[in-house]
């Protein structure tokens, strides 16, 4: 269980998340949601132990994340970055030695996964030659590839067409339902109401709304009558966009 308390991280004069607190249960997805600038990214940034808190505590299974832990874990950045001149292939492989997977387990995983995205071909093409689609595709089999048991997915959706929603969406229920820990953020409410278990709504580093989505949902009420969707809850919580 990774548990959050009551974590604070300022930037010289700029409160990126304050006095923020939550628990991802094992087996669990958690939706961290908000518009861009809420706080999303730096969460993770400290999860990972890529910068420090102000204050406040971050544990995993009761005690602090230390290199043995993150090794367990898997990342999709938001902005991800492949070798261009490389294949698929090698940059798998690279990664994958970083987890110390053997070659003969990354191939055979890569290989599957990329079946499960219809982009069997692409095993040995050049990063250069992928859309940005399909970039994302590469990186989030990359964070997976060593089967870790939590998962932190940056705005995972992001460049996706359509149709590859959908497919990730189905790889990361598939990765629920195999008992994975999952955070993901994003602030395209349909990909929240369709994978997570709870959610934590973030407006500039503050934490609006926490809990199980379904409850949440189920006792909101705007303008006397019960929620629709969570997106009407994060529109009356948040604003539009445009404001």
């Amino acid at each position: 269980m990774l548990e959050l308390i009551n974590v604070t991280k300022q930037f010289e004069k700029t409160v990126a998340v304050n006095n923020v607190s939550f628990k991802v249960e094992n087996g669990k997805v958690l939706g961290i949601v908000g518009r861009n600038g809420a706080g999303k990214s730096t969460i993770f940034r400290m999860i990972l132990g890529l910068i420090e808190p102000n204050s406040g505590e971050i544990l995993f299974d009761g005690k602090k994340i230390d290199s043995k832990t993150l090794d367990s874990f898997g990342f999709l950045p938001e902005e991800g970055s492949l070798l261009p001149q490389h294949t698929i292939l090698d940059i798998c492989e690279y990664y994958a030695s970083l987890k110390l997977l053997p070659k003969e387990v990354t191939l055979e995983r890569l290989k599957s996964m990329l079946k499960e995205f219809h982009i069997e071909s692409y095993l040995n093409m050049k990063a250069k030659a992928l859309s940005k689609g399909n970039r994302q595709k590469i990186q989030f089999i990359i964070s997976i590839l060593h089967n870790p048991d939590f998962i932190i997915l940056d705005e995972p959706f992001s460049g996706l067409d359509p149709v590859s929603v959908e497919e990730l969406e189905k790889q990361i229920l598939k990765l629920k339902e195999q008992g994975k820990t999952i955070i993901f953020s994003s602030h395209i409410m349909s990909h929240v109401e369709n994978i997570c278990d709870d959610v934590l709504l973030l407006n500039h580093g503050e934490a609006l709304l926490y809990g199980n989505l379904k409850e949440i949902k189920s006792k909101y009420m705007i303008n006397g009558e019960p929620a629709k969707s969570f997106n009407d809850i994060f529109i009356d919580k948040v604003g539009e966009e445009n404001e």
